[in-house]
């Protein structure tokens, strides 16, 4: 048995391992896709990394990635350590490293592996880099995995629910996208292959009620989310996950009347891309070549992933671009456009609502928003942070009843303690958030700052040695170490 079946069947017994008895070629041919290997578990080779920016060493090792900085001494100070426990994404252009905490979380590791070599991964060429904190939630998997459980895109994606036709195969119990009308074949790649924008926005809302795996191939786009775009000329961006967004501005999409689609050119079973130009481009010019995205889709190196190449879908007679150097972080402050399955005005108020609480953190942008556990907590934070602490106590009570894992919701209810002189409540609520998540910097500084209330130097210092530990740049509890260990000092 192959090693790539061998991958599938470990991952899912309802996947492309129950159709490969009838459709062996297919499936073989599928599992050496980009799609069919967007999870894996297997380690990667030994490499090490310096990032300059943030002054942090990285070294991979088996299958561990180490973090460390030198003090004045050369020393190795702040030392994390953490194993590796899952590969995303297909190595065609780049690995996203992923550790599973006891917990149960998944976080994106700082270092990603871009074929040949290890850099940055996209978004943390940065002083202030998320660093191990970034938490990769339902919404990051579903366009890499089939399912919750990080396992490789499987077959379902396209062609849905396979048991009836498990049970009794037939042509009639299993959807054939080519027999979709081509908006509706279209809306299966773009279900995934659609980011308006990475980064300033929420590119995309998902309707009230529907569930992050709950769209089904098949049914229309727009009924499962609406879409929104950065106001502006969209020709000058291109990002790694562009193709969709690209190809849908560009005018050979717009004149072919919904006619033209993604398997116009690639075939999903393959990934191998074949020249559809000719069929209407009848001039001798395109006769004679053989490679018209050469010239017309050039591959781009994208701004929010820099060690990426990536075709550029927007077909154009005479591509014009410069390729970026490093990557922008300047914020976004323009406004939210309708963006093709806009989902009507209601959607479109609900998105500038998210990015006027992103921008503001007030509590009152948050109050416009769905009453989610985390919304909530955000609320609450707010609340406390401009003393409204009846309110404040009554919101984040009502998260930790919903969730009481929230580090959020403990830490702003701890600090509220705190100041009432609960001491030995706030202690409470700070070790259950460092229970819950040992890896968040401001638990441990709220730690210490208790500790010191309580009269203990020694537990504060350890407390604010770990949050710089977990997070080096954490200015407050250099800070408060720095005063404390002066304050302490012998004279």
């Amino acid at each position: 048995m192959n090693a790539a079946l061998c991958l599938a069947l470990a991952f899912s017994s309802d996947g492309t391992a129950t159709c490969r008895p009838c459709h062996a070629a297919i499936v073989d041919a599928y599992l050496k896709t980009g799609m069919g290997r967007s999870v894996e578990r297997r380690a990667v080779p030994d490499g090490t990394f310096y990032h300059r920016l943030s002054n942090r060493h990285y070294r991979l090792r088996g299958a561990t990635l180490r973090r460390h900085q030198v003090d004045g001494e050369g020393k190795e100070v702040n030392i994390v350590e953490k194993s590796i426990d899952l590969i995303i994404g297909s190595g065609n252009h780049a690995e996203t490293l992923v550790h599973r905490t006891p917990q149960g979380r998944l976080l994106e590791m700082p270092i990603s592996r871009y074929r040949t070599y290890y850099a940055m991964s996209p978004g943390y060429d940065r002083p202030d880099h998320p660093d191990f904190r970034r938490e990769i939630n339902e919404n990051c998997l579903f366009c890499h995995s089939a399912s919750i459980d990080p396992a490789p895109i499987d077959c379902g994606r396209c062609h849905g629910d396979a048991s009836a036709h498990r049970n009794k195969p037939g042509r009639g119990n299993i959807l054939n996208p080519a027999r979709l009308s081509t908006q509706r074949q279209l809306e299966i790649c773009l279900q995934c292959h659609l980011e308006t924008a990475s980064r300033g926005i929420p590119d995309s809302l998902r309707k009230p009620g529907r569930a992050v795996f709950s769209y089904r191939p098949g049914e229309p786009l727009g009924n499962y989310k609406a879409y929104f775009d950065r106001a502006g000329d969209p020709a000058p961006r291109f990002e790694v996950n562009h193709a969709g967004y690209r190809l849908l501005n560009s005018e050979c999409f717009r004149k072919s009347e919904a006619t033209m689609t993604c398997v116009t050119c690639h075939d999903p079973h393959t990934a191998r891309a074949r020249n559809a130009c000719a069929g209407c481009h009848a001039s001798a010019h395109a006769r004679q070549t053989g490679d018209c995205a050469g010239c017309h889709m050039p591959k781009r190196r994208t701004e929010d992933a820099i060690h990426v190449t990536m075709t550029d879908h927007w077909i154009q007679r005479q591509p014009s671009y410069s390729e970026p150097r490093f990557e922008d972080h300047r914020p976004y402050t323009g406004d939210i456009v309708p963006f093709f399955w806009a989902g009507g005005s209601e959607m479109l108020k609900l998105a500038n609502a998210l990015l006027s609480a992103d921008r503001q953190r007030t509590s009152e942008a948050f109050r416009a928003l769905p009453p989610t556990p985390q919304n909530l907590a955000s609320l609450g934070e707010a609340l406390a942070r401009e003393g409204k602490r009846a309110q404040a106590k009554r919101v984040l009570s009502q998260v930790l009843k919903a969730d009481r894992t929230s580090p959020v919701a403990l830490n702003a209810m701890a600090v509220m303690h705190a100041t009432e002189g609960q001491l030995d409540q706030a202690l409470r609520l700070l070790h259950l958030s460092r229970q819950a998540n040992p890896d968040h910097p401001l638990t441990w500084v709220n730690l210490g700052v208790t500790w010191e209330a309580k009269g203990d130097p020694g537990r504060a210092s350890e407390a604010y040695r770990e949050a710089i530990r977990h997070q080096p740049d954490f200015a407050e509890a250099r800070h408060r170490l720095s005063a404390l260990l002066a304050r302490t000092a012998p004279r």
